[in-house]
């Protein structure tokens, strides 16, 4: 009998031993997750961007004019582990949800990093295994905060999304409605359907005007849109009579003339922007710079983005080889201070560009008293384009988070 005890007992002790080693054995190394890089926001960028003071802005904008890139682009997220035991290949997966289902990054590979771009800012959830399913992570996250999102589109200079940009009413302007560049090649079709884009708006208008050679057989529609920058698209010039005689004389176009056309091609434009079935919206010149610009300061600055941030988004165009753009021009004084003066325009290469005279007319001949620029631009819109408020209702609510 006790015998019999003891051989059971035995019996016991090795199917105990041979479970846990049985456990043991189907338990998955794990593998540690690294994050770093969130900033995707292009390097020529970060720097003028980081600037609050405006002496320090003019002074790198002059320093930097010139050293410049073709196409600057955001920066990838890098996304690296290390496993316990190292593996012949690696399965990564990026996701929105946190149960990884609808990845937006899925890949194979034999290295333990991964370089991930043109995220949208938000969080994002991501997971990595071994080829043969025998070690995996846990499901880790990151975050990428609002940043300027450049994009590489078929070598397209000057391409940015409009989204990130806060407005007066802390709202931020979505990312992925509407992107500004330079003209568009004729290979860029295919990269603009990535995009989901559905309509091209051209803001080229005389001898500059060349219609479009992309959207036939891409299913984007085309819209040509011409007009002319700064001041000249505003049809109230009384704020000359601020300006000197030194200053308008200096002028290369002398005063900026107004033509009817102007806002017929900004009531156009505006109005496809009404409609959530157009978007996403390209909107482009030649080098993504004045007349782009223009466009871009009326946008923005109607859904509330202030001139401090309008003026920078303008600005970046410096680091994208479309030339010198800057509010007004720049000067140095006794001390060696750097400044924009109260010009309000800049002539360089035989180019009027006039963002800082927009501005101030704008503020001038069309503020409603409340001393908003965003409402002078509505008021501007409604007397010279004829655009009204349930316009721009509708703008606002489709464009802004």
């Amino acid at each position: 009998m006790m015998k019999k005890k003891t051989i059971a007992n035995l019996l016991a002790f090795f199917l105990a031993i041979s479970t846990v080693v049985g456990f043991s054995s189907c338990k998955k190394e794990e593998i540690n997750l690294v994050v770093t890089n969130t900033d995707c926001t292009p390097k020529p960028y970060r720097e003028y961007l980081a600037l609050t003071d405006e002496s320090d802005m003019a002074k790198l904008l002059t320093k930097k004019y010139g050293m410049v890139t073709p196409v600057p682009t955001s920066e990838s997220v890098v996304l690296s582990w290390e496993a316990e035991v190292a593996a012949s290949q690696y399965e990564i997966c990026v996701s929105k949800n946190a149960d990884l289902s609808d990845p937006c990054y899925k890949q194979n590979t034999t290295s333990t990093s991964a370089s991930v771009g043109a995220l949208l800012p938000g969080t994002y959830y991501w997971k990595v295994t071994d080829y043969v399913g025998e070690q995996e992570s846990k499901i880790g996250s990151f975050v990428v905060d609002n940043y300027v999102r450049a994009l590489n589109v078929d070598e397209v200079i000057n391409f940015r999304d409009l989204g990130g940009w806060k407005t007066e009413s802390g709202k931020t302007i979505k990312y992925g409605l509407t992107y500004r560049c330079g003209k568009l090649n004729p290979t860029s079709g295919s990269a603009l359907n990535d995009l989901g884009i559905k309509w091209e708006i051209d803001l080229r208008a005389g001898s500059d005007y060349v219609q479009s050679v992309i959207s036939e057989g891409f299913g984007i529609q085309y819209l040509q849109a011409g007009i002319m920058q700064g001041d000249y698209v505003l049809k109230d010039k009384s704020f000359y009579s601020m300006l000197t005689p030194e200053q308008i004389e200096e002028k290369r176009h002398g005063q900026a003339t107004f033509k009817q056309e102007y806002a017929t091609a900004l009531y156009n434009a505006f109005k496809l922007y009404t409609d959530e079935s157009n978007y996403p919206i390209v909107f482009h010149c030649t080098s993504g710079a004045d007349r782009t610009g223009t466009f871009a300061f009326l946008l923005a600055g109607m859904l509330g983005v202030e001139v401090d941030d309008l003026y920078r988004d303008f600005e970046l165009t410096n680091f994208a080889k479309s030339g010198k753009r800057y509010r007004s021009n720049i000067e140095i004084d006794e001390n060696g201070n750097y400044y924009f003066n109260d010009d309000g325009y800049v002539t360089v290469s035989g180019n009027y560009v006039a963002i800082g005279l927009l501005y101030k007319g704008l503020m001038t001949c069309y503020s409603t008293g409340d001393g908003k620029l965003s409402s002078a631009i509505k008021n501007y819109l409604k007397k010279d384009v004829g655009l009204t408020d349930a316009d721009f209702a509708a703008i606002e609510n489709l464009m802004l988070a």
